[in-house]
């Protein structure tokens, strides 16, 4: 009886502690994702975060308040610190949340429950970035008035013939155009709005005008309006250059080569000044005597 008790009490150790061992292996132990951030423009959303695992990986699942709890294929335990996201926020105006879950590279209980970092809410709508516009400069006959041609980017979702919906196809009428503009003699800029991709600008004739470009949509917070700003294009003068940005311009421009040049030529000299002065001054420069 002492011997079987004995033999007992020894699995019931033995059991115990390889119980412990795993509770120790499982979630407690694992390290959780920091600084878990989106990244979204023009609708191509990526969830990132930091560390990188080492000796184990993450999955990602995420839900909005109209989707369920999925999970990407292709961020199920995984050794990288991003998630493309893009193909599965398809409900552009629902609100997003993503779970970082840390997990050992070899889950043997499926039904364990493991440690995870929740991301902020997401709404693609409201938060995605929007880049640049491009646009055409076309000025009418008279030369009095510039019309703006505004193409706005194109996005990451599909639409029903399969092709890549606009910025515009997207946001339609919660949609307006920014162009600030200026003489390209002057700095003071000047503003102008349009609800289609088209702006006029009325212009004094014969000048030219530099114009950039900005998609603008209202219904989101202050710091979310507006897009990246676009590249910068100017009208065509016909006023010879001198008359159109000033003679102190022209001046300035013939002045800045020849002071340059100047300023070149007088260190070259002065180069070779000192080095002439250091080889008289030397023993070797000095000349024989006559015996």
């Amino acid at each position: 009886m002492e011997i079987a008790t004995l033999l007992n009490l020894g699995c019931f150790v033995l059991c115990f502690l390889f119980s412990q061992n795993g509770k120790a292996s499982g979630n407690s132990q694992l390290p959780v994702a920091t600084k878990v951030w989106w990244t979204s423009i023009n609708f191509k959303t990526i969830l990132e975060w930091e560390p990188k695992p080492s000796g184990y990986a993450y999955t990602v699942e995420f839900f909005g308040k109209k989707t369920d709890v999925q999970k990407s294929p292709r961020c199920i335990k995984i050794q990288t610190t991003e998630c493309d996201l893009t193909s599965f926020l398809l409900n552009l105006t629902d609100s997003y949340t993503a779970h970082v879950i840390s997990e050992p590279i070899e889950t043997v209980d499926k039904t364990e429950e493991y440690p995870f970092t929740r991301s902020d809410k997401f709404t693609p709508y409201k938060d995605t970035k929007i880049g640049q516009p491009t646009f055409k400069i076309e000025e009418n006959e008279a030369k009095d008035n510039i019309k703006l041609l505004i193409e706005t980017p194109l996005s990451s979702i599909r639409g029903p013939n399969n092709t890549f919906l606009s910025i515009q196809e997207i946001f339609k009428k919660d949609l307006e155009y920014v162009t600030y503009y200026r003489k390209a003699s002057s700095t003071g800029k000047k503003e102008a709005k349009s609800k289609i991709n088209e702006i006029d600008v009325p212009v004094d004739r014969g000048e030219s005008y530099c114009f950039n470009v900005h998609i603008v949509i209202p219904s989101r917070s202050d710091e979310n309006q507006q897009s990246q700003e676009s590249a910068t294009h100017c009208s065509h003068s016909e006023k010879p250059f001198y008359e159109e940005y000033g003679i102190g311009v022209l001046v300035g421009l013939i002045l800045v080569p020849v002071l340059l040049l100047v300023a070149i030529i007088t260190c070259a000299c002065c180069c070779l000044r000192k080095k002439n002065n250091k080889e008289e001054n030397s023993p070797d420069g000095v000349p024989l005597k006559g015996v």
